[in-house]
């Protein structure tokens, strides 16, 4: 019996390879299982995608080890990862190790090190490559592949040899990435432990959870959900005999009994369209459109009850990871630790637990953002894609996949229904259900017949007008100039009065102030980090920008510093201009941390944080925020993007957007779409309770038709424009588009491979079917210290564009790989920057 295998160890030029199963191995081995194969002198990790009698007449080797008896992926992920290499044009061993958690991988690693010392003798007769490897070597051990750009692979392997020969270098290999034991454990007080002398506020908070529940504990990932730090502090109890951690009984896992809720007739409806298709395993696309706080959650709850009856798993996609934690506590109310997540923030080894729980069938429903799509959960008879338009399901480095059209795939290989969910449907998944490819189910009204909430629009040119009027009167009258608004000044580290601060209307703080009094909670959106947006000098005109990017640093208040936002590179923010040494350094602009101290200093009696990914970055203090937020212990919530999806809290009655025009200047078609979905979202947070919301939207733009059809919350109105404008411009859902995006150190080699790409995208262009543009240097067009330039296509057909971005890599494919440029195609882009 033979295997084809993929290698995703580190191997390069090796896709797929054909391997013989040995005697022992023999019916245990199935599509979708991990093994340990010989490549060369190497051991490396590979999935078996096929198995077969004769799959090829050569000599082979045998597989050397089953690394897990389950299989990682069952046949519909191994499509799915198939789909994903065809479709984004990547290799299928670079689709496995993009995925894969490196925790999972077990290979060999060779590297070198310094034996015998060389003399000077042998010195001088080094060649150039050779003296170079031995300078390398003697710093630290170094592999093969770290060698290589000291010289051309064989002068590599002649140095090497005659080093390993004459003893100067040593050859050392060894085994990686044995993953550990990755079951569910629980944590429970220790017999006979006196615990009642402990008082440490986080370790007395772990022990009063642990002791609630008795004998029975409480599953550790449970305690490292509700308490910030709850890992280190079970470690050292149990360190102290105090408590002990052991494996998860099977009966851990059972079905929590929490109602569901009263539906709507618009909600049974819904569930009446999507339940056949659980219960016949069939797939089908709906489009759930549904208004905010309109029952989308209540929907998938159900239809999870639906499918975890008929013996199958469910996947729930989020676009953010606070989201997620979200949703998280709705399902575990309803089902218990069948809930399992899995997301970026958690560690190697915590990922891969949560794998191990959907592998082995304890976590039926998996819960996550855009990776959780490879988690291996088997047999799949639901998946939820919620705010489906959210950009953040975009892969934005290495493989450019987009999770919600990767969502639809899988349902059709799963033979099971996908749900989008939103507010404010993307204008392709809008497009896929006018042409029938999609099912579109509307939720047109809120739960309990809720009004939407009302909105106001601040034309913030008039604002400012009128605080010029009233500015110009004080200084004819002799007093200090004083203006509520757009004054953008102030030294560096100087604390500005909260009358010289930023665009805040009086409407707007009036109405923070009277929503305060009257015992409502606000969030105020500002898409934008940090104190001041850049650093300039008043006297000779120069911005502190990063040295990495072609951006400028952002100031922040907090340390002083100022950080790039692009690269993370930072440093202390000077006194003197760097350029002219003056004291001329003056901050301009504004962000979420000079919002929320402006708003504190205007109103000092409200209780006000800030969610941003300075504050939320570190684990456990997102959902310590939100927890504040659900407790009424948070008067106004400052925050960027985040606070804006899928958040429901009943006592925010004031929803704010500082300045509405921010997506809409972007250079972006969709620029429109991403204002109007925005404001929508941020409308929909406010008036979920009993009480009536109100929302405030400041903008210099008032008139813009994505601004009106937000304030009316209009979804038709704004897609039916934007659609029409599409098309008149040959623009996705009405065309095909792909970037060619081209990376490197040297600006010269990037901009030469640039205009070789588009020359060669160009021979297959015809004016009305395929367009090239460009090339052109990317919005941004130095980021980490690499120069960047793009080449777009649209195209009315996929396959004429694929078929010349196929041709141009494999024309320039090894010239940039010479020149060490980094060439990537972006199939559906979705950020042009």
């Amino acid at each position: 019996m033979q295997a084809n295998i993929v290698i995703v160890g580190t191997a390069r030029g090796f896709d797929q390879l054909t391997y013989a199963i040995p005697r022992e191995l023999d019916g245990r081995i199935q599509p979708g299982h991990l093994v340990l194969v010989p490549l060369r002198s190497r051991r490396l990790t590979g999935i078996v995608t096929g198995l077969g009698e004769e799959l090829s007449r050569e000599p082979l080797k045998p597989i050397i080890e089953l690394l897990e008896p389950r299989p990682l992926f069952d046949r519909a992920h191994l499509e799915l990862m198939e789909f994903l290499s065809s479709y984004y044009m990547v290799s299928l061993a670079e689709a496995y190790r993009s995925v894969i958690p490196a925790l999972a991988r077990v290979e060999s690693r060779t590297a070198y090190r310094l034996g015998a010392e060389p003399d000077p003798l042998a010195r001088a007769t080094f060649t150039i490559v050779e003296r170079a490897i031995v300078e390398a070597v003697s710093k630290r051990p170094m592999t093969p592949r770290q060698l290589e750009k000291f010289g051309t692979r064989n002068e590599v392997r002649a140095a090497l040899a005659r080093f390993i020969g004459d003893g100067t270098l040593q050859r050392r290999d060894s085994m990686q990435g044995r993953h550990r034991d990755a079951s569910d454990t629980i944590a429970r007080i220790a017999h006979d432990a006196d615990v009642t002398g402990v008082r440490g506020l986080r370790q007395r908070a772990v022990l009063d959870a642990i002791q609630k529940n008795g004998e029975s504990g409480r599953r550790v990932e449970e305690l490292k959900l509700e308490i910030d730090g709850a890992g280190a502090i079970l470690k050292s109890l149990a360190r102290r005999g105090l408590i002990e951690i052991e494996a998860a009984p099977p009966d851990a896992h059972q079905l929590a009994a929490t109602p569901g809720f009263d539906l709507t007739d618009e909600q049974r409806i819904a569930l009446d369209a999507i339940m056949p298709a659980i219960e016949k395993r069939r797939y089908e696309a709906f489009l759930l459109w549904g208004v905010t706080a309109s029952g989308k959650t209540e929907i998938y709850l159900n239809l999870a009850a639906r499918a975890l009856l008929e013996g199958r798993s469910v996947l729930f996609m989020v676009p953010e990871i606070a989201l997620a934690d979200e949703i998280v506590r709705s399902f575990r109310a309803r089902f218990g630790s069948l809930v399992g997540i899995a997301h970026s923030a958690q560690n190697v080894s915590e990922r891969w637990a949560s794998w191990m729980a959907a592998l082995g069938g304890e976590a039926r429903i998996m819960i996550g953002p855009r990776s959780v799509i490879f988690a291996p959960i088997h047999d799949l008879g639901l998946i939820v894609v919620d705010e489906e338009h959210d950009a953040s399901y975009k892969n934005e480095e290495g493989i450019r996949y987009h999770a919600r059209d990767l969502a639809v795939a899988l349902a059709g290989f799963s033979k099971c229904p996908v749900v989008l969910g939103s507010a404010t449907p993307s204008s392709e998944s809008f497009a896929n259900s006018r042409r029938g490819r999609y099912r579109l189910l509307r939720l047109s009204r809120r739960v309990n017949e809720r009004a939407l909430a009302q909105v106001e629009i601040i034309d913030m040119r008039r604002e400012i007008a009128e605080a010029r009027k009233i500015s110009d009167a004080q200084i004819a009258a002799g007093a200090p100039k004083s203006i509520n608004g757009a004054v953008a000044g102030g030294s560096v580290g100087k604390k500005e009065s909260a009358s010289e601060t930023l665009p805040l209307s009086s409407a707007l703080i009036a109405a923070l102030r009277e929503n305060l009094a009257s015992g409502g909670q606000s969030i105020v959106f500002l898409n934008r980090r940090g104190f001041h947006n850049f650093l300039q000098c008043h006297i000779c005109g120069n911005v502190i920008a990063c040295a990495n990017c072609s951006v400028s640093m952002t100031f922040h208040m907090r340390d002083r510093s100022l950080r790039c936002h692009y690269c993370g590179s930072h440093t202390a923010a000077p006194d003197t201009c760097p350029e002219c040494r003056g004291y001329g350094l003056k901050g301009q602009g504004f962000g979420t941390e000079r919002l929320a101290e402006t708003l504190a200093q205007l109103i000092p009696d409200a209780r006000i944080e800030r969610m941003d990914s300075d504050t939320s970055g570190l684990k456990g203090a997102r959902a310590r925020m939100l927890a504040e937020l659900r407790a009424r212990e948070i008067d106004i919530l400052v925050g960027t993007q985040m606070i804006t999806k899928g958040f429901d809290f009943p006592g925010v009655t004031l929803a704010a957007v500082v300045l509405a025009d921010m997506a809409l200047n972007m250079p972006d078609f969709r620029s429109a779409e991403r204002t109007f979905q925005l404001l929508t979202q941020v409308a929909g947070r406010a008036g979920r309770g009993e009480r009536a919301g109100r929302v405030i939207i400041q903008t210099y733009a008032p008139n813009h038709y994505s601004i009106r059809a937000a304030k009316d919350q209009d979804y038709a109105r704004f897609i039916k424009r934007e659609l029409q404008l599409r098309r008149d411009l040959m623009y996705p859902p009405f065309a095909r588009l792909a970037m060619v995006r081209i990376e490197g150190v040297d600006s010269d080699r990037v901009r030469k491979l640039a205009e070789a790409v588009a020359k060669s995208l160009a021979r297959a262009a015809t004016p009305d079917g395929m367009r090239v543009l460009g090339p052109a240097p990317a919005p941004i067009e130095r980021i980490k210290q690499r120069y960047r330039w793009q080449v777009m296509i649209k195209s009315r057909e996929l396959k004429p564009m694929r078929e010349a971005l196929a041709s141009m890599r494999a024309e320039l494919g090894d010239a940039a790989e010479r020149g060490e440029i980094y060439l990537a195609i972006d199939i559906d882009p979705v950020r042009m920057l």
